[in-house]
């Protein structure tokens, strides 16, 4: 099994949670997500779904700057792109996706 590394820095913060974990497996796409923290913390004022919007925006940032690093391709570009495939993409598959939350 290929694990990435964690962020650095990360494992000094008492307060730091893994947020989502996607795996590809067993020819589909695995997810482990960690549901109902923004809702929980009592000083969050934002809706769950609107911040899970903000971090796959951020991912989106990440994700484009690293290709930026790695294949030199532009980093305003790639958000765009991603973006754009996403909004496509959100209404393919609908139906196949399955899974339960589990304790």
């Amino acid at each position: 099994m290929n694990e990435l590394q964690i962020p650095e820095g990360v494992q000094d913060d008492p307060n730091a949670m893994e947020m989502i974990r996607v795996w590809i497996g067993n020819k589909d796409i695995q997810v482990s997500m960690l549901l109902g923290m923004w809702e929980e913390a009592s000083n969050f004022e934002m809706d769950e779904r609107d911040a899970w919007g903000e971090l796959l925006a951020d991912l989106i940032r990440h994700i484009a700057n690293g290709l930026t690093q790695s294949h030199d391709y532009q980093k305003d570009a790639s958000e765009m792109r991603i973006a754009n495939s996403l909004i496509r993409h959100l209404g393919y598959g609908a139906n196949t996706i399955q899974g339960e939350i589990q304790d």
